[in-house]
């Protein structure tokens, strides 16, 4: 499903909590997985995925594209030209298209490319100023904030540790700063996908979303934009309440996500998008 994201200057998603607070969760969870990939032999790279058709080695090579990309895309947000990469960017074709296009390299130039990417990213968050995380840059909805930028990212690659090692038989690990900058992402992402999709363009929506283990609560309001609080809004109802990592996963699609139909615009545009409903 091709996306049309907005350019300009009204992104369709904004974060009301410290903006620059994503850099050390995004930091941990590439430099972590990097480790989890350097040990790699053949069986673990060849080893399926959750991602259908995906080996662990497709998804490196997928993880190692959008490093590159998203590093360009912030360079230039920080110089004040975001690019306009994505015009034509959809969700399924697209990365399927990168990791098709990549032919068959070795475990050896995967990884070297996956740890290459992963540092110079790395390296990169740790250089932008508290001004330069709100200046926009392009993701897959077009022109948001470096720091929304920066939790697409997060969200992407934590979920995609995931299917690696739960396809290893492995459990990642759970920190508590990562999950809460991922759900914030993933459950932002559902309705901005509708937004841009046509699907939710004359409505207001409000609800909150609530978790333990761990504890994590925000709402989500939608009214041709998606604004997510820092913190609950009383007024707003609870739409979704569970364990954090299974409402994690099922927003993103990974495991089943059982949701009033009230509820079901919190979900209907990545299903859209993915091609999952």
């Amino acid at each position: 499903m091709r996306i049309r994201p907005r350019y300009g200057t009204a992104p369709v998603i904004t974060y009301e909590d410290d903006l620059a607070s994503v850099a050390a969760p995004a930091v941990r969870q590439r430099l972590r997985l990097a480790k989890t990939v350097a040990r790699f032999g053949p069986a673990q790279w060849q080893a399926p995925s959750r991602c259908a058709g995906w080996t662990n080695r497709d998804v490196v090579i997928h993880l190692a594209s959008v490093n590159r990309f998203w590093i360009h895309s912030i360079n230039e947000g920080r110089r004040g030209t975001p690019t306009r990469m994505l015009d034509a960017f959809d969700p399924v074709a697209t990365p399927a298209g990168l990791v098709a296009a990549a032919g068959n390299p070795s475990p050896a130039d995967v990884l070297d490319a996956f740890l290459g990417s992963t540092h110079a990213l790395t390296d990169l968050l740790s250089t932008l100023t508290d001004d330069e995380w709100s200046m926009l840059a392009e993701s897959p909805l077009g022109h948001v904030s470096i720091s929304a930028v920066v939790r697409h990212a997060l969200w992407d690659a934590w979920i995609h540790e995931r299917d690696i090692s739960l396809g290893l038989g492995d459990l990642p690990v759970v920190e508590a700063d990562e999950v809460d900058a991922a759900l914030r992402c993933v459950a932002a992402l559902g309705p901005a996908f509708g937004v841009l999709l046509g699907t939710l363009d004359d409505r207001q929506l409000t609800a909150t979303l609530t978790t333990a283990d761990p504890t994590v609560a925000f709402t989500i309001a939608v009214a041709q934009t998606v604004r997510v609080a820092a913190g609950v809004d009383p007024a707003a109802p609870v739409a979704v309440h569970g364990r954090a990592v299974a409402v994690l996963e099922g927003l993103s699609q990974r495991t089943p996500l059982t949701l009033q139909p009230e509820w079901h615009w919190l979900t209907a545009g990545l299903e859209q998008a993915f091609e999952t409903g």
